[in-house]
């Protein structure tokens, strides 16, 4: 298991945590911590099958990624807090930390995938 697979684990373990020990935000610490998972595990699995492929292909991939993910975050952050009343507090802290812990893990096993 990789990098993003651990911080993955032990984000969805944090937040399970974090919504038994403050079950009125559960909702919104799910949903936040939903879309940046979602999201690096399937951005590891294209990095990873392209790198496979065809090493010189993955930055063209990434830069592909980053608009893809920038506008799917956007349409998500904009559906979720203007559709559902939640607590913006803990859904945008969930969101924010997950997003953080998530993309350094893909950076870490990017490096590690790079140096072979």
């Amino acid at each position: 298991m990789g990098a993003v697979g651990i911080a993955a684990l032990i984000l969805t373990a944090g937040s399970a945590l974090a919504a038994l020990v403050v079950s009125d935000a559960a909702v919104e610490i799910m949903l936040g911590l939903l879309a940046p998972l979602v999201v690096a595990l399937g951005s590891w699995r294209l990095m990873e099958s392209a790198y496979r492929r065809s090493p010189e292909r993955l930055s063209r991939l990434m830069v592909r990624a980053f608009l893809g993910k920038l506008v799917f975050f956007g349409v998500y952050l904009t559906v979720t807090v203007g559709a559902f009343s939640l607590d913006r507090t803990w859904f945008i802290g969930a969101f924010a930390i997950s997003f953080v812990v998530l993309h350094l893990a893909e950076a870490a096993q990017l490096q590690r995938l790079l140096a072979g």
